[in-house]
């Protein structure tokens, strides 16, 4: 990503919510040390297809606005809805 996430050669295991049971790795801020997002590396066949990418919590980030030149929270951005399974 940038040399502003790290993660963490640690699996962890998900014990609730929509990553319960499944394994991945904690993205966080370099700077802060906040969770960012995380990589999926096994998981139920309902999140198979985001294996090994990078996935963001958008409460996280910080946008900017190329046409308007604004920055803002991720969270209040409508981002469209996009599939990533073939």
């Amino acid at each position: 990503v940038t040399s502003d996430v790290t993660w963490d050669d640690s699996l962890l295991v998900g014990l609730e919510g929509a990553l319960l049971g499944c394994a991945y790795y904690l993205l966080s801020c370099r700077s802060c040390g906040l969770a960012v997002g995380f990589i999926l590396y096994s998981s139920g066949s309902d999140l198979a297809y985001l294996r090994g990418l990078f996935c963001f919590f958008k409460d996280s980030i910080i946008c900017y606005l190329l046409k308007s030149q604004m920055i803002i929270e991720a969270s209040k951005v409508n981002f469209p809805a996009v599939t990533l399974k073939e």
